[in-house]
């Protein structure tokens, strides 16, 4: 075999490899894996919980651990009090917690609700004011439970639209022909003043529906602004090659192309939808796939109030500080028009 033959075939391998690589990624995107943990307790008291620092658990911010038909908050980690469990095997953090667990492994959960039945707070039967909520593409509706209550308590009616039946989830376009399907219904049943509050890929979805209907509001939780750079941001997370973020942005937006990584069809909505809607954009500087560039490019464009969050991992600003994450939503929904 001659050397010219070799290195044909190496880079067509090569060329092989790097599309793979990209359609994996590429699925990642599209179809994630909802994001489960776990925490072990070593003890606790009534008040302190000391567990095995993981990532998850030396975040701060508010979480439960549930195990079967319990759940528990955590809160605040408690200074001064991190270092090596008692059998010596590993580094511990404490936490405040509302109650006494047991030792163990428990699940570490960040979406505090399971329905909205358990969100503080009565859904108003009769309001002007009604927010459609939209989640993203891995954890399903209960991932946007967090963000109602704050409405509840500022007389909203909400609604939860679950995209996971559709084929691209939030990312399909159908997201954004349900989200206005809503917002024309609610209108039709005499909501004088219309919300859209979004999740990551909902957020995104949530943009394309305010450039096609009417709203009078739109908050974005760590809003996919531009799929290419989402996962170029995700393949830096990896440590893997920057050309491979391309790649997969090319599979996931081409016709064909997009069957790699699962999609019978591609994804069509690839960047923020700029519209007139007053606009609230919750980030974090610890989000691999919200670059603070396109927040800056998005703020720019249109009238936007961001408010970043420093540690929070991708949409989970609303646990590193409630209290600030709430305050924002209660600020911006008091900067906008009187429903009239």
């Amino acid at each position: 075999m001659t050397g010219a033959r070799i290195t044909a075939l190496g880079t067509a391998a090569g060329a092989v490899g790097t599309l793979g690589l990209g359609a994996f990624v590429a699925r990642r995107l599209l179809f994630p894996t909802p994001y489960t943990a776990t925490a072990t307790v070593r003890s606790a008291t009534d008040t302190e919980v000391e567990l095995t620092a993981t990532r998850d658990t030396r975040l701060p911010g508010t979480y439960d651990l549930q195990r079967d038909d319990t759940r528990v908050q955590v809160g605040a980690i408690i200074a001064g009090k991190t270092g090596t469990g008692a059998s010596g095997d590993g580094d511990t953090v404490r936490r405040s917690v509302t109650g006494t667990v047991a030792t163990g492994d428990w699940g570490w959960d960040a979406l505090r609700y399971d329905g909205p039945d358990d969100v503080p707070g009565n859904e108003p039967e009769a309001t002007t004011t009604h927010v459609v909520h939209v989640h993203g593409q891995s954890l399903g509706p209960r991932q946007v439970l967090r963000g109602v209550g704050v409405w509840r308590s500022l007389g909203a009616s909400s609604e939860v639209i679950d995209t996971t039946d559709l084929p691209l989830r939030s990312l399909d376009a159908g997201a954004a022909e349900r989200i206005g399907t809503a917002v024309r219904a609610a209108r039709a049943r005499g909501a004088q003043r219309i919300v859209l509050q979004g999740w990551s890929a909902g957020a995104l979805a949530c943009s394309a529906a305010a450039a096609r209907v009417d709203v009078d509001g739109l908050v974005a939780v760590s809003p996919l602004l531009d799929v290419a750079s989402a996962l170029r941001g995700a393949v830096r997370g990896a440590h893997l090659p920057a050309f491979v973020g391309t790649v997969a942005a090319r599979i996931a937006t081409t016709n064909v192309l997009s069957r790699l990584a699962g999609a019978p069809t591609p994804v069509t909505t690839t960047t923020w939808q700029d519209s007139s809607t007053p606009t609230l954009l919750i980030h974090s500087e610890a989000d691999a796939l919200v670059a603070a560039d396109d927040v800056a490019a998005v703020a720019g464009r249109q009238a936007v109030t961001t408010v970043t969050f420093r540690t929070a991992p991708h949409t989970l600003e609303w646990n590193e500080d409630p209290e600030r994450w709430e305050h924002a939503v209660r600020d911006f929904a008091a900067q906008l028009p009187d429903a009239s």
